[in-house]
């Protein structure tokens, strides 16, 4: 990447970060971008790959995606407890966090700065004509899908929020919040049209599953459906997902090591490897595993999930580790390797969207709208048999929506924040969390604050109730 274009690009993030400043340390802003440097990043097709390029860089290797949508979500529900000393993660696991806290000032701004980076893609590619055709659908496409994934985590997390869909600083810089339904209009749209135009296959992205294609952007969909309530949507694009020879279910032999690998079979969307592209090993895998077998557990898994496996549950012998350190406790161990010495050839990515998540959202969707009951219980039949479990004979709608839901809860467990927004999406959180943590649980804790910073830079936002 040439000097100019580095700096092009590193300037798009800048004036993002000026925008949404909810950073707690200060920042050198350079200069916004010139329509001179805007139109070099787009003169050719060669360097708008960078611009792309750079878009996915600068997701794959953020805290908020490789870790903190993991691991605050996992606290915040049911899934993972701690019981160290820093104020963050106490306040994550009681759901206690408030104004002042630190928590949501890092998820705010890289969501919104990644959001800015697409935006300049989609605008240069519309503004200058260095590129071609081809190269003008494809990638407005990919940064429309990126904008879609992240304003979907934006809502989840924060509720109503700005929906920036342009970078002029003198647009953007006093924006107030959105709807989430019309975020959620927004983020169909752009999935829609990213759809229709994404390539059907890895090509773009070398034939490794780190880039958007058609698939990605259906999977995603099925799942933003079912937070939309559109269940006939989840339904076919789950399908077309399913049906697509690209992706298959990882036999029960091979699931413990098998699922989170790089270029998994049952990988839809994956993250490339944190803090540089040699890595073998996820941020998570990093951050949640302890070294050795005896070595200190600093999250463990919650007593409350263990007990909803069964024995013979292929997830709970290889997808749980326990370890006996001060107490015996377990650990997830979805990601196995926490360095490379560990990793010994295996290289494990970080999974946004996996295949197993399309046959429960398509199982759901048709429980809920009673049309297909029996195609319902297949879908999750698939997911059962590969744990290891028999096969559900359930065919009573309201029966069979609490067996998808358990299976789902065994499935996704301390995953992308599933847990967390399914509780949510569903209307249990208050019942579930409030008789788990019954001191600490408050209605107001299912969105996080605006951070402070945001607000004080942006008179026109408001604050989140209770806070």
């Amino acid at each position: 990447m040439s000097k100019h274009i580095q700096k092009t690009l590193i300037g798009c993030l800048a004036v993002a970060t000026l925008v949404f400043s909810a950073c707690e340390k200060t920042v050198d802003i350079n200069a916004p971008l010139s329509q001179t440097s805007s139109a070099s990043v787009f003169s050719s097709d060669r360097l708008a790959a960078t611009a792309l390029s750079g878009m996915y860089g600068s997701l794959s290797q953020t805290t908020t995606q490789t870790l903190n949508l993991t691991l605050y979500s996992s606290l915040q529900a049911d899934d993972l407890t701690y019981g160290g000393t820093v104020i963050l993660f106490s306040e994550m696991a009681a759901n206690t966090y408030s104004a002042l806290s630190t928590g949501q000032s890092t998820p705010f701004s890289e969501w919104y700065a990644v959001i800015y980076r697409a935006n300049s893609i989609i605008e240069g590619l519309q503004k200058y004509s260095g590129t071609s055709d081809k190269v003008k659908v494809q990638y407005t496409a990919e940064a429309k899908f990126i904008r879609a994934y992240c304003y979907f985590n934006l809502v989840n997390t924060f509720g109503d929020v700005p929906l920036v869909l342009a970078t002029d600083v003198n647009v953007t810089a006093y924006q107030p919040r959105e709807s989430t339904a019309n975020v959620y209009k927004q983020i169909v749209a752009d999935l829609l049209d990213a759809k229709a135009n994404l390539l059907t296959d890895y090509s773009g992205s070398g034939g490794n599953r780190e880039g958007a294609n058609k698939f990605v952007a259906a999977a995603l969909l099925a799942r933003v459906s079912m937070f939309t309530g559109d269940y006939a949507t989840a339904e076919s694009n789950a399908s077309e997902v399913i049906a697509s020879s690209l992706y298959s279910i990882i036999p029960p032999a091979s699931m413990g090591a098998g699922v989170f690998v790089r270029n998994s079979t049952e990988a839809i969307w994956q993250m490339s490897a944190y803090l540089n592209t040699t890595n073998q090993y996820t941020n998570e895998g990093a951050t949640l595993l302890p070294n050795t077998l005896t070595g200190l557990v600093n999250y463990p898994i919650n007593t409350n999930l263990l007990q909803v496996f069964d024995n013979t549950d292929f997830r709970r012998t290889r997808w749980i580790r326990d370890v006996n350190s001060t107490v015996s406790v377990a650990n997830k161990y979805k990601y196995a390797n926490n360095n490379l010495a560990v990793a010994a050839g295996v290289t494990e990515y970080q999974v946004v969207l996996r295949l197993a998540e399309q046959y429960l959202i398509r199982a759901e969707a048709r429980a809920r709208m009673g049309t297909n009951i029996t195609g319902a219980l297949s879908d999750m039949n698939v997911i059962r048999n590969r744990a290891n479990l028999a096969s559900s004979t359930t065919t009573n709608p309201t029966a069979l929506l609490a067996e998808i839901a358990l299976e789902n809860r065994r499935e996704f467990f301390a995953e992308q924040g599933l847990r967390w927004y399914t509780l949510k999406r569903t209307n249990q959180a208050d019942a579930v969390l409030g008789a788990l943590k019954p001191t600490t649980w408050t209605p107001k804790a299912k969105l996080l604050p605006i951070p402070q910073t945001a607000i004080d830079a942006n008179p026109n936002l408001t604050q989140n109730p209770g806070y």
